[in-house]
């Protein structure tokens, strides 16, 4: 195990990382303005980026386009084969955290730091309903795709539960003190959250509610994102706290620690981690660098 490769060309904090496995491209979004793309099997920035006007807090590959989310509320959809933007949708005010591709209902969920969820069109991009959840950020968000319930967590600590035919809660709970700031799906039944009092927690779903199970110290200060790897059996988590842990799927315990050790590992807060393959994860953070690390054990 051990780092194989370091990307630099962004001058501010890293916060959003998204693949192109099909020609193995991995674009990354930052508080420079900046979009940028990267050869893995080079380590090298390739010829394609994107320069906004703001900040790009989310980021998000489906198809052939980019969805881009930035600080000033606007989403930009880019071509990725015409090297063009087609669109710039602005339906909130505040930063776009989080974008969702709900294929089965045919929406986008844009999650904005106004508190508003927006419903929009996958063919289209038209708005089709803004939802107001929350007077804080709305940071995360998931759908359930066998029951079709979206899932949001935001900055007020809330976990909310949605029915996704007319967007009405249907229950709703707190997950995190402080705010729930990722989600991912252990199962059929567990959802994973984590948040800024640095815990994992493990929630299962049953008749429209969710019960809290299980809560795992996981990082010293707030986890910012929590991602599984290809084959699901592995788990990182990234945080505040300048690290990366690797868990183990099956039980939830702690497998490996990637920390700064003498001139490798972050020196500041871990903002995003993204998995390449079974063995090869990015992180992102304060530092500018995204880091290429191999996991594999030697």
């Amino acid at each position: 195990m051990g780092l194989i490769g370091v990307l630099e060309g962004h001058s501010s904090a890293v916060y959003a990382l998204a693949s192109n496995l099909i020609d193995k491209r991995v674009f990354s979004g930052a508080a420079d303005n900046m979009v940028g793309s990267w050869n893995l099997e080079e380590m090298k920035p390739d010829s394609f980026s994107v320069k906004l006007e703001y900040s790009i807090f989310s980021l998000l590959f489906c198809d052939e386009y980019l969805l881009i989310g930035q600080s000033a509320g606007g989403v930009h959809l880019i071509d990725l084969n015409k090297k063009r933007e087609l669109r710039h949708l602005k339906f909130h005010d505040l930063p776009v955290f989080s974008i969702i591709n709900d294929e089965n209902r045919g929406f986008h969920y844009f999650l904005g730091g106004d508190g508003k969820l927006s419903i929009v069109d996958h063919i289209d991009f038209s708005l089709k309903l803004s939802l107001p959840l929350s007077d804080d950020k709305l940071r995360c968000g998931i759908v359930r795709d066998d029951s079709f319930e979206l899932f949001v967590g935001s900055s007020d600590g809330y976990i909310r539960i949605l029915e996704t035919t007319y967007f009405n809660v249907i229950f709703e709970v707190e997950g995190h003190p402080g705010g729930v700031y990722d989600m991912k799906w252990l199962d059929d039944e567990n959802l994973l959250t984590v948040g800024r009092d640095g815990h994992i927690r493990r929630w299962r779903f049953g008749n429209g509610t969710i019960t809290h199970e299980e809560a795992i110290p996981a990082h010293n200060y707030a986890i910012y994102a929590l991602q599984f790897s290809p084959s699901g059996r592995k788990i990182a988590t990234c945080s505040r706290d300048k690290k990366v842990k690797i868990w183990n799927a099956s039980d939830l315990s702690f497998d490996k620690r990637i920390e700064r050790e003498g001139p490798t590992g972050h020196t500041h807060s871990v903002n995003t981690v993204m998995w390449y393959d079974e063995n090869t994860l990015l992180s992102a953070g304060d530092d500018r660098k995204i880091l290429v690390w191999n996991l594999k054990d030697s």
